[in-house]
């Protein structure tokens, strides 16, 4: 049976959700962030949780927290200081992102990161996701943070097998909003991530035990007819994709991170030792790059932590 919202009763919406909010209050994730809910935690986590597994994430958020316990604190700290907290998250340009946050909702805020999705919207490199999250994460309102295993769940319950895609991925979010139960924003983006993280999974998907078998199109699926769909429907791989890790930019950039974030504050690398840290000749463009993104400072042929 599909939920899709042209042939779902309200009976049937109302069973949907009892069924996966009854599942996720026995079963669903301790998360650190879920513990106290407030705000600035909401956000830290938020933007650690970006492109970066849960399990890397937890002692990293700790520690974050222990150091910068206040959103003005971390407004207030040297830049320097948040990158090298930052160390094992990868995507270093996070942490420049978040401080850029916390110093805006000072500013405008009076160090209240609103609820709204304007005011959300308007703060430095908040987007569409991170604005519903903190909507449905901090303030408990009915928005839904639609990521890439939300996404999954949505699309399998109310389509079926999600290759080929049967909608795009407007109609899936505009059918995970229209799901969230009023009131229960929080507990239901947490089911939902959850469920897609830890049951219904891209490749091995636990519909035997998924709380909403009973409801879902898709169900039960074949591990092996879904990846051999994935593989039949994959898109061609481009030259970047070829490439060994160790040889990508996001490699080099990061070398270069780890060995600015090794230096004392009064320290500087010079390019040349950058260039044969990594091996390229295209060192000055990469660290420029680096400096655009708030992660270095050049002086000269000398570079550190900004």
């Amino acid at each position: 049976m599909g939920v899709s919202l042209d042939r779902l009763n309200e009976m049937e919406i109302e069973g949907l959700r009892r069924d996966l909010l009854t599942w996720y209050h026995k079963h669903g994730r301790k998360l650190p962030w879920r513990e106290r809910v407030d705000p600035y935690r909401v956000l830290v986590s938020e933007i650690m949780l970006q492109q970066t597994q849960v399990d890397r994430v937890i002692p990293k958020f700790e520690a974050f927290l222990a150091r910068f316990p206040t959103l003005e604190s971390l407004a207030e700290a040297p830049t320097a200081e948040v990158v090298r907290l930052w160390q094992g998250l990868g995507y270093n340009r996070r942490a420049v992102r978040l401080q850029a946050v916390a110093r805006a909702v000072v500013e405008r805020h009076g160090g209240r990161i609103p609820a709204s999705t304007e005011e959300l919207l308007d703060l430095p490199g908040v987007g569409a996701y991170t604005a519903a999250a903190l909507r449905a994460f901090a303030f408990n309102l009915e928005d839904a943070p639609v990521d890439t295993n939300v996404r999954r769940v949505v699309h399998r319950v109310a389509y079926g097998m999600e290759y080929p895609p049967r909608v795009n991925d407007h109609a899936l979010s505009a059918l995970a909003l229209a799901l969230v139960p009023r009131g229960r924003g929080h507990a239901w983006s947490s089911a939902m991530m959850d469920v897609g993280a830890t049951i219904c999974t891209s490749r091995a998907p636990k519909c035997l035990v998924c709380p909403l078998r009973n409801r879902c199109a898709a169900a039960p699926i074949d591990p092996a007819r879904l990846q051999e769909a994935a593989r039949a429907y994959a898109p061609p791989r481009g030259p970047q994709a070829r490439l060994r890790f160790e040889e990508t930019t996001r490699y080099a950039r990061g070398r270069i991170v780890e060995r600015l974030r090794a230096l004392s504050r009064e320290q500087s690398v010079t390019l040349e030792e950058l260039r044969a840290l990594v091996g390229r000749d295209d060192v000055s463009a990469l660290v420029e790059g680096l400096e655009r993104d708030g992660l270095a400072a050049i002086d000269g042929d000398c570079v550190r932590l900004p």
